[in-house]
């Protein structure tokens, strides 16, 4: 089974109850064009969608649970949603 990227940020979307969002677990690569990094497989096992709408440069916001901390993420650069990989 494999989850297409418009179809994985409708489920990033999702919210439970009163406009409460929905944990996720994604895995992605890292990536900067600029610095010339990346490469780095990272993991979060809870996290929740901060950006509301889509951006022109195709990038959500997310927010690990638990922290404070706003982490950007391309979507083309993410390998599994949910333990789904990602077409």
């Amino acid at each position: 089974m494999i989850i297409k990227v418009g179809d994985m940020v409708k489920e990033m979307r999702r919210t439970v109850g009163l406009h409460q969002p929905r944990p996720f677990s994604l895995v992605f690569v890292t990536g900067d064009r600029r610095r010339g990094r990346g490469g780095q497989i990272r993991e979060l096992h809870k996290a929740v969608l901060l950006t509301k709408q889509r951006t022109e440069n195709r990038t959500v916001n997310l927010q690990p649970l638990g922290t404070k901390d706003c982490i950007c993420v391309h979507l083309d650069l993410i390998l599994y949603f949910n333990q789904i990989p990602v077409a």
